[in-house]
């Protein structure tokens, strides 16, 4: 009987190679398996790669924690440029997704498209939704697929390969220092450290272009835009409508409407934003109901809502052409 390291390098010889089982819908067996092939974007800002990475080594909290950090990093596919990256307390979560995302674009404009994997952080409703408001293409990887998303990783393994290990000596490593560093060695060292594939440095690559970026809207807009889009119905008593438990008060100008179009960010519930369902317009921003404010005694005289438009009296007698049809 031949040993076992023999058979595997008879099967390799022979091009016999282990291959991963991929799984389709409902437990079977992927009946068509795709190739496998590197790629890149032509165009600077058309493709960006986002993801979460957890940290191997802990921060101290000012109560005195140790908590492992999550960092959160955007990659041009183009130019390997870092669009942003932050590190966080919080797991793989929407609201830190947002905050960074939204982070970059501030910095370098609005990519026409992003990949990433299928988190949920990636596939909740105001991530899409921001995709959708921003004229973002949204691409997901496939299942137990993340080479499709290999930039991204291999940016992970410069970070705990060079950054990490030059804040080795520092003994008590905080939030705040650890951000400050990975900001400085991206825009110092990473952006102008000629890459191996690129054969120029990534800042160099993104200046060049061609740049297919938008300009970046304002930070008012961008929280507007990362929002799910839900709908509620007003309480004809108060003019109040609830979102995930807490009530909203409704402006006077839009009591008759009973359907209401929201925008909400769950993590955010201070306020709520009203739009138009025709065209998604923003049309007003919704407060809680502050019930002691209300208890003042003070309330505005409603004005008269206008009543619709009479229709035109209906002629009278035979029309026209039928009379001189008549004569005829």
């Amino acid at each position: 009987m031949p040993a076992y390291a023999t058979v595997r390098r008879f099967m390799k010889h022979h091009g016999l190679y282990r291959t991963k089982r991929r799984r389709g819908k409902g437990g079977k067996d992927d009946p068509t398996p795709r190739e496998t092939r590197s790629y890149e974007v032509a165009h600077v800002n058309a493709l960006w790669h986002y993801d979460f990475h957890e940290g191997r080594r802990t921060v101290v909290t000012p109560s005195g924690e140790r908590k492992k950090p999550y960092l959160f990093g955007l990659l041009d596919d183009c130019s390997r440029v870092c669009c942003h990256a932050q590190w966080y307390l919080d797991p793989e979560n929407t609201e830190n997704l947002v905050h960074g995302f939204s982070q970059g674009i501030q910095k370098r404009g609005l990519p026409r498209a992003s990949l990433s994997d299928r988190g949920g952080a990636m596939m909740a409703a105001e991530t899409v939704g921001g995709h959708e408001n921003l004229s973002i293409v949204q691409y997901l990887t496939m299942a137990r697929s993340p080479e499709q998303n290999a930039k991204q990783e291999h940016f992970w393994t410069r970070i705990e390969g060079r950054l990490m290990p030059m804040l080795e000596g520092e003994p008590e490593l905080t939030l705040d220092l650890l951000n400050t560093a990975t900001q400085a060695w991206i825009e110092q060292e990473y952006h102008r450290t000629i890459h191996g594939e690129l054969g120029k440095t990534p800042l160099e690559r993104y200046l060049e272009g061609p740049d297919v970026g938008r300009p970046s809207p304002s930070s008012e807009e961008l929280r507007r835009a990362f929002r799910m889009e839900i709908t509620r119905t007003q309480r004809g008593s108060d003019g109040t409508v609830t979102v995930e438990g807490v009530r909203f008060e409704v402006p006077s100008a839009y009591r008759t409407l009973n359907k209401l179009r929201l925008r909400v960010a769950r993590w955010d519930l201070s306020s709520v934003n009203l739009v138009d369902p025709r065209n998604g317009a923003h049309l007003a921003t919704l407060y809680p109901l502050d019930k002691i404010k209300n208890a003042d005694m003070k309330r505005r005289r409603l004005p008269e809502v206008a009543s619709p438009p009479a229709p035109s009296p209906k002629p009278a007698g035979i029309a026209p052409l039928l009379r001189e049809l008549m004569a005829e």
